[in-house]
């Protein structure tokens, strides 16, 4: 089983948040081949498209992934005409050392390296990303403003999209979270000729990896009822016997983060349909928070949770899925759409299922 090929160009697109233009584009120009949506941006970027339910008052049923990737943006020139540099998203500084990464500019994309201090000069390496600094290759200050840097640029690595030697795994930049993007694409291709009870908002949101800042008006945009973030979340399985995750066993039920504990309606119900459409899942537990997490507490409360992508190495240069638990993601999202309605909508929000 091949990965779709929007799933490809989506995590080659390069995009941090508030630089989410170019994977804006490409949503754009899917579901707008879908004349059975009508496609909305809210003023922050985040993109969405609609569908009508047929109801006389139907409820508003949201699916979201992101488009911003973690990276991390130039905050100074030095007088070398080295960059400093400054993360967007949780980033671990150690992984930089010695790698290649891209600058944006508006004049087209400069190469630079992390440098690493040769064991020869006996000297510390900082791990620190802010203490670490991005070599273009530039002389001077003025000469690095010359090729066309400015404070704020985007700075991104340089990784492109592969395949493992089986055709199982995909290693990628951005599998966290154009998993997310794909997914909702193929609910606008799904649904598209699908009459349902319920109106459907399917898209992306901007700026999660910076405090879930476009679901916030994402969501006071919408007012869904129900919420679903589709969001890809780290797993530890080569190294850690007691993770909770692991690639190819499913997705990632999520259970639990600081800022969502699962509706208990919500679980019993994916619980129920996995068991029954005999779906792989995982139940999963993690520190970190998605969309979901921020669509939970707004309006007067809406219950969301988290169909999740389990991934290894996410937060880094480089990350690496498998293509089964895509399929039961896909699965997964797909019954749970089909088998909705108005009366379970409601007792969802009532909390009497």
């Amino acid at each position: 089983m091949m990965l779709k090929p929007i799933y490809k160009r989506l995590m080659d697109a390069q995009g941090i948040a508030g630089h989410e233009r170019s994977v804006r584009k490409i949503m754009h120009e899917e579901l707008n081949k879908y004349p059975s949506f009508r496609i909305q941006n809210d003023h922050l970027g985040s993109i969405f498209a609609t569908k009508e339910g047929s109801d006389d008052h139907p409820y508003v049923v949201m699916v979201a992934g992101h488009m911003d990737e973690v990276g991390m943006i130039v905050r100074r020139i030095t007088d070398h005409g080295m960059l400093a540099v400054h993360p967007l998203g949780g980033l671990n500084g150690e992984v930089f050392v010695s790698q290649v990464l891209n600058v944006h500019t508006d004049s087209g994309i400069l190469k630079g390296v992390i440098g690493a201090i040769p064991p020869h000069l006996k000297k510390n390496q900082s791990t620190t990303l802010s203490e670490m600094l991005l070599d273009i290759g530039a002389r001077s200050k003025a000469e690095a403003i010359e090729f066309g840097v400015k404070t704020g640029d985007m700075v991104l690595f340089d990784n492109p999209f592969a395949y493992s030697k089986n055709k199982q795994r995909v290693i990628s930049k951005a599998i966290d979270n154009r998993y997310g993007c794909g997914l909702a694409l193929e609910v606008a291709k799904r649904y598209a000729k699908k009459s349902l009870p319920y109106t459907l908002v399917t898209g992306a949101t901007v700026q999660e990896e910076v405090g879930l800042r476009g679901a916030e008006t994402a969501v006071n945009t919408f007012c869904p009822d129900l919420f679903i973030a589709l969001d890809a979340s780290p797993v530890n399985d080569v190294l850690d016997k007691e993770s909770l995750g692991k690639l190819g066993e499913g997705f990632l039920l999520r259970i639990y983060d600081p800022r969502n504990v699962i509706h208990q309606g919500l679980l019993k119900h994916l619980v129920q349909l996995a068991t029954t459409h005999h779906i792989k899942f995982q139940y999963f537990t993690s520190m970190g928070g998605t969309d979901a997490a921020k669509a939970l507490d707004l309006l007067d409360g809406i219950p969301s949770t988290t169909i999740g992508l389990p991934a290894r190495y996410i937060h880094s240069t480089a990350a690496m899925m498998d293509l089964d638990d895509l399929q039961s993601a896909r699965t997964m999202l797909f019954q749970f759409l089909d088998t909705l309605t108005p009366q379970l909508i409601k007792s969802l929000k009532e909390g009497s299922l």
